[in-house]
């Protein structure tokens, strides 16, 4: 293995010039590839966080209906008492 890379460093500093034509193509599809996997990070991490984010909204959103749903009450019996 050492052999190898040390074979594949060496090789890279005496490379000379090469005559190759890389199309329009490839940068396309390169930068491509760059975007999906920046954009399947980005789902991943948003998928991983967003069930507790969700559930902390529908929680906060939980309690200020539960208390709506007490003033509510609470504003609902004060005319039956007066109606006594």
């Amino acid at each position: 293995m050492k052999y190898i890379l040390i074979l594949a460093i060496t090789a890279l500093f005496f490379a000379g010039n090469l005559q190759a034509y890389v199309g329009p193509g490839a940068g396309v599809g390169v930068i491509g590839a760059i975007v999906g996997v920046l954009l399947a990070v980005l789902m991943a991490i948003l998928g991983i966080f967003w069930y507790p984010i969700k559930r902390m909204f529908k929680k906060d959103k939980g309690e200020k209906s539960l208390e709506s749903e007490e003033q509510n009450e609470q504003q609902e019996a004060k005319p039956d008492q007066e109606e006594k």
